[in-house]
C-alpha cells in the first residue's frame, strides 16, 4: 500500500487544540491539505488533495485513507484501478473502429462471431445456409486477406474501404475442414474458395454499440427470403446501399481438423 504523504503530524497531547485549528482557514500554501486520521493507525495526518484523493472511512470520526490521484481504495489498500473493458478476445464487447472513418476495428487473421441487432447470432440452418437463429448458431469467422493460407496482412486493422473474405471455421457439416462464406441466392458454406464472396463493410452504431454493416461488392447485402420473426438468411443485393449490420465480437480462432 502506498503511504499517504505526511504533511503534518499532530502530537497526541495537543490533539484537542489541533482539532480546533483544523476548523480555521488554511494558509494559502496549505489550502489543499485536508486533516484526517489514518483509518489504519489512527495517526493524525494531512492529505494534499492537489496530488492525492482522500477516501473517508468514517467522516464523522475523521477516519480516512489518502491515496495518490488515479488510485482507488480496495478495502483499506490504495490500488491501481482495474483496466477498462476492451473488445479483446472473449470480452463480449463489440469491436469498434480505432479511428472513426478510417477503419472498421476488425483485424485480418482474427476471428469473430457476428451478433445480429436482435441479439441472436449468425450461424447455419439445417442445410448449411447462413441464418440468424439457425439450427447451428454462432459460426466462427476468420477475416482473411487471401483465400489460400489466410496470412496476408495478419493483425492489420481492416480499413474503411478495404475488402476481405470470411473463412467459416465450422465448415460444411457434410464435408471436412474449414469453409468459406459465399455462393448465391441464400448464401451458404462453400468448400472451395473459388466461390467465396468478397466482403466489404461500413461502421455504424446502434444503442451506443459499434457494428459493421457488411455488403458484397459491387452489390450490397440483404435478407433474400421471408422467415419466422427473428430469423434471417443472408444474401447478395444488387443495390450497394443495402447492408446487413452485426456486432462483431472477437473470439479465439479454431484449429483445422
Amino acid at each position: 500500500m502506498k503511504t499517504a504523504f505526511l504533511l503534518a503530524f499532530f502530537p497526541i497531547s495537543g490533539l484537542a487544540n489541533e482539532a480546533t485549528k483544523a476548523l480555521e482557514p488554511h494558509s494559502l500554501h496549505q489550502r489543499a491539505c485536508t486533516p484526517f486520521k489514518s483509518a489504519l493507525t489512527l495517526a493524525p495526518l494531512c492529505c494534499d488533495e492537489a496530488a492525492n484523493s482522500l477516501f473517508w472511512i468514517n467522516k464523522l470520526l475523521g477516519l480516512g485513507i489518502c491515496c495518490a490521484l488515479g488510485e482507488i481504495l480496495d478495502g483499506f489498500t490504495c490500488a491501481a484501478p482495474p483496466p477498462a473493458p476492451s473488445a479483446g478476445v472473449c470480452s463480449g464487447e463489440a469491436v469498434c473502429p480505432r479511428k472513426n472513418g478510417a477503419d472498421l476495428g476488425i483485424k485480418y487473421g482474427h476471428c469473430y462471431v457476428l451478433q445480429a441487432l436482435s441479439g441472436l447470432y449468425l450461424g447455419h440452418d439445417y442445410d448449411a445456409k447462413y441464418e440468424v437463429q439457425g439450427e447451428n448458431p454462432g459460426v466462427v469467422f476468420r477475416v482473411c486477406g487471401d483465400t489460400t493460407a489466410c496470412n496476408t496482412t495478419v493483425d492489420a486493422v481492416v480499413g474503411a474501404n478495404d475488402t476481405w473474405w470470411m473463412q467459416d471455421q465450422m465448415g460444411d457439416p457434410a464435408s471436412t475442414g474449414f469453409g468459406w462464406l459465399g455462393g448465391s441466392g441464400d448464401l451458404s458454406v462453400q468448400d472451395s474458395p473459388s466461390t467465396a464472396l468478397v466482403v466489404g463493410g461500413s461502421s455504424v452504431c446502434y444503442g451506443g454499440k459499434c457494428a459493421v454493416c457488411i455488403s458484397f461488392p459491387p452489390g450490397g447485402a440483404h435478407a433474400p427470403c421471408p422467415l419466422s420473426p427473428g430469423q434471417s438468411h443472408l444474401g447478395v443485393s444488387p443495390n450497394p446501399n443495402n447492408c446487413q449490420s452485426f456486432f462483431w465480437q472477437e473470439v479465439g480462432c479454431r484449429s483445422e481438423k
